[in-house]
């Protein structure tokens, strides 16, 4: 057992450094002993799940002996836990890092004990040194929590035992994505006399108001000398009065400063001290004033405030839909196997429709340990339920998680049904500001309309006597059949498209696969199923094909990676798909036949033609949909919802892009040059720093877009000539020009290039501009063929990049003559017949050399001018070859 611990009731140093030490040994465990300090505590409540540790009484079970032992911030074993001391042995490695040197003489001089003991403000300066020395980058949330600790311990670098150390730790955490306004709600630090006396004068004039539902405490005293630290004292009144949001007003001599700290990111506090001359940041900012009254300011503070309290940030807009539930009646061994799959910490139980209780990852593994599998989740599920409305304010929800300590709030509509999630991980983005509002209101209500004459007078008969009949069998099976995607998109906007998919609604997990071998008995086509992603392909005689699915969810064990699938609803089903405009189904049952399902007001999106994602991690379990995105709004000249584009950006610079194979890549990219001006979706993705990350040596300049343009422009005449062009390839020329081979490799290897079109490009490279200014010259095709021979397709297409029109109809009657010019007369046993020459290079020289002749001139005498070549060499000295 290899354990990272600190002091008994251990603060924000003490857990930081073993936070920061387990990057540093990633096979050790974090074990506390003892309770947390308050604050310390209060934070856990909310971050516990991100920073897992394991508590001494969890290791009474296990009987194992310590192999090794790491203690932060305090000198030896003398404090910490009882149970961790009685399994130390001789043979324990013991490491101790701590900042207080002068304490206490060194207790144990065992040779394996080591110390790494520096005078500095904070423990956790001297684990930051270690993690910068090893080149270790941490997480935001990390960097916090570490930051935290070095402020409190330093009283933000103001104690006198803030050293050097101190600060670099400071500068790395911030480099890091330390978040002060976290560091500020949790930092405690004692005042001096003075602002003690401050703070109790606040603390007897207090008065909570309740503006737009939200609580807001303004506290006011009056001084006639200066009391420095307003910032200070107000962030003590804040954690002591536990204040959502709190604006202190305090007369100082002539001066009335206030000072003003929320929670809430719904509230606007720097725009309100704006009003007073005022700034700041969003939850924390003030004002100085000069003559003016302590009730005439708050009289303003009140007046004002409604004007910057902004309720738009809601449940709705971070919680996570639909929502995965369990029945009550599950075991806890399937629950747990749905967890493990799905990678959630808790579950919503449900039973008879209704809501009944939570369960959490931790339960089940502790039922798992003592070997309750068997049982049903509703035996260990919390019953006690605190829920939260559509439009409770994010503020709210957290305050919810904290004084309950939970770490999942279920989210339900105006008729209490449960249509959404709230966890941890969304209220800390939302605090951070690491949040966009949700791009859908799932709990909108449905939009139903017939669309049967719109079909009618769109879809040829054939086609629509097809569907008709797919509805039958539904019903004729108890199944709902819908069908769905782009089919639908391109009804509504009168495009041509006869791709069909379908889903069906069953209650087995196979239905789809049922419903298309009853379809191909019926009709009597072939049927091939895809078991594993429980869809089907039905392909008639005629060759047309139609797939067929299950309604079915999607989750993605790691984003970029394929989905799972389990079956569902169509509303979810609609619901994980790409864009609003491919999120419609129309149900072909006969009593519905032709009604158009709209949950998620994607006809208005087709309307007003905007690509919006249904889900704020849309890219991020899928980033090929960030290609996919600019394809369709490229395809009907629309644009992207505002806050889609803010979250393709987002994950964009967050590197999503990068998790997801090259074949996905490539695909997305395949299916962009297929469409009727492919030039215009490569723009795009270049604005938005796409195509970066997808050919990271490309720099799309003005001048590659010249040349793609120009390729774009005369690749269907390459394609009249040559077959199996592809056309990846053919545009990744200009894409990869002048890569290093290292780099060339990496792409190689990423997108599936065969080895000959990267040696051909490199080879490629140096002659483009030589072959550019002989074909603009018009020489000869012979002195070409001499540079260029008989080059692949994608050499031809590269080069035409370079040309102008007139310049291309030269370049490819050089192709064409290549394509037509033989020698009829003159082979190598001819040469050979006719005047003794020997097997060999010389041989391959002078028919190279009679071909290349004959291209400029197509009735060239062969015989007559073989014999020329053959005399011309022997009096160069080739005599020899006879």
């Amino acid at each position: 057992m290899k354990v990272i611990t600190t002091h008994i009731n251990p603060d924000f140093d003490g857990f930081a450094c073993c936070v920061g030490m387990k990057r540093l040994h990633p096979d050790f465990e974090i074990v506390l002993s003892g309770s947390p300090v308050q604050n310390l505590k209060e934070f856990l409540r909310l971050y516990e799940e991100e920073f897992p540790y394991r508590t001494d009484s969890e290791l009474r079970e296990s009987e194992r002996e310590l192999e090794e032992l790491i203690i932060v911030d305090t000198n030896g074993t003398e404090r910490i836990s009882s149970l961790l001391k009685e399994r130390i042995t001789q043979n324990t490695k013991i490491t101790i890092i701590d900042h207080h040197p002068d304490i206490r003489p060194p207790e144990d001089d065992r040779p394996n004990v080591t110390k790494l003991v520096r005078t500095t403000g904070a423990a956790t300066s001297i684990v930051v040194s270690l993690l910068r020395e090893n080149g270790i980058r941490i997480s935001k949330s990390e960097a916090t929590l570490l930051a935290i600790a070095v402020y409190e311990d330093t009283g933000s670098l103001l104690f006198p035992s803030t050293t050097v150390e101190d600060v670099l730790a400071v500068a790395y955490l911030l480099d890091n994505g330390a978040n002060l306004e976290t560091v500020a709600e949790y930092v405690r630090y004692d005042l001096t006399i003075d602002q003690k006396k401050l703070l109790n004068d606040l603390l007897q004039n207090v008065v909570t108001h309740t503006i737009n539902g939200y609580n807001v405490t303004i506290a006011y005293a009056e001084t006639e000398k200066f009391v420095g630290g307003l910032a200070a004292i107000t962030a003590k009144f804040w954690y002591t009065h536990n204040a959502e949001t709190l604006i202190v007003v305090v007369r100082m001599g002539k001066k009335v400063v206030i000072v003003g700290r929320t929670k809430s990111p719904d509230i606007d506090l720097a725009g309100l001290m704006a009003e007073f001359g005022g700034g700041g940041h969003h939850q924390a900012a003030s004002a100085t004033l000069n003559l003016a009254s302590v009730d005439e300011v708050i009289h303003k503070v009140l007046k004002l405030l409604p004007k910057y309290i902004n309720t738009a940030l809601r449940a709705k807009d971070i919680m996570s839909a639909p929502v995965r539930t369990v029945l009550a009646s599950e075991t806890i061994e399937e629950v747990n196997k749905i967890m493990e799959t799905t990678g959630h910490g808790g579950l919503p139980v449900v039973e008879g429709n209704k809501l009944v209780g939570i369960v959490t990852k931790k339960s089940v593994d502790k039922a798992i340990h003592h070997g309750l599998g068997k049982r049903p989740v509703k035996s260990i599920m919390s019953s006690k339920l605190i829920t939260a409305r559509v439009d409770t304010p994010v503020s709210q929800i957290k305050k919810l998680m904290v004084e309950n300590d939970i770490g999942r709030v279920p989210i339900l509509d105006e008729n209490n049904i449960l249509v959404g999630i709230v966890t941890r991980s969304d209220i800390m983005r939302a605090m951070t500001g690491n949040i966009i509002p949700n791009v859908q209101d799932i709990s909108r209500e449905p939009v139903f309309e017939n669309l049967l004459d719109v079909m009618k007078s769109r879809l040829p008969s054939r086609l629509m006597n097809l569907l008709r009949l797919l509805g039958t069998y539904g019903s004729e099976l108890r199944m709902s059949v819908y069908v769905v995607g782009g089919f639908v998109r391109d009804l509504l906007l009168n495009i041509p498209n006869y791709d069909v998919d379908i889903v069906v609604e069953g209650t087995e997990e196979k239905a789809g696969i049922e419903f298309a071998k009853y379809v191909g008995r019926e009709l009597n086509a072939t049927v091939v199923p895809y078991e594993k992603f429980l869809t089907a392909s039905i392909v008639f005689k005629d060759g047309y094909k139609i797939d067929i699915a299950t309604a079915r969810t999607e989750y993605y064990e790691r984003p970029g990676e394929l989905p799972q699938v389990d079956i569902s609803t169509i509303k979810k089903d609609l619901y994980r798909r790409d864009f609003t405009i491919n999120a419609m189904a129309i149900k072909l049952n006969p009593q519905e036949f032709g009604t158009l399902y709209d949950f998620f007001n994607c006809r208005k999106d087709l309307e007003n033609g905007i690509i919006r994602v249904l889900h704020n991690l849309s890219f991020v379990e899928d980033p090929t949909r960030m290609i996919r995105g600019i394809r369709f709004e490229q395809r009907y000249n629309f644009r992207m919802e505002e806050r889609t584009l803010e979250l393709l950006k987002k994950n964009l610079e967050e590197n999503y892009l990068e998790r997801v194979s090259g074949a996905r890549i490539r695909q997305e990219i395949e299916k962009i040059l297929e469409e009727k001006e492919p030039i215009k979706a490569f723009r795009r993705m270049a604005e938005l720093g796409v195509l970066k990350h997808v050919f990271p040596k490309t720099y799309y300049t003005s001048l590659m877009d010249e040349k793609l343009t120009r390729l774009f422009k005369y690749l269907p005449r390459f394609k009249e000539r040559f077959q199996n062009i592809n056309d990846f390839y053919a545009v990744s020329t200009i894409l990869l020009e002048y890569y290093d081979r290292d780099t060339l490799e990496e792409m190689r290897k990423k997108y599936g290039y065969p080895k000959r079109f990267i040696e051909s490009l490199k080879m490629t490279e140096g002659l483009i501009l030589p072959l550019k200014a002989m074909i603009e010259e018009r020489l000869h095709f012979s002195e070409i063929y001499k540079v260029l021979g008989k080059s692949t397709p994608y050499v031809y297409i590269h080069l035409s990049a370079y040309l102008d029109d007139a310049s291309v109809d030269y370049l490819l009657r050089y192709i064409d003559a290549l394509n037509t010019t033989k020698l009829d007369h003159v082979t190598g046993k001819y040469l050979v017949d006719t005047y003794g020459l020997k097997q060999g290079p010389v041989l391959n020289r002078i028919l190279e050399e009679l071909y290349s002749m004959k291209l400029d001139d197509p009735n060239l005498d062969e015989r007559a001018t073989v014999e020329k070549i053959v005399q011309r060499l022997q009096n160069e000295g080739y005599s020899n070859v006879l």
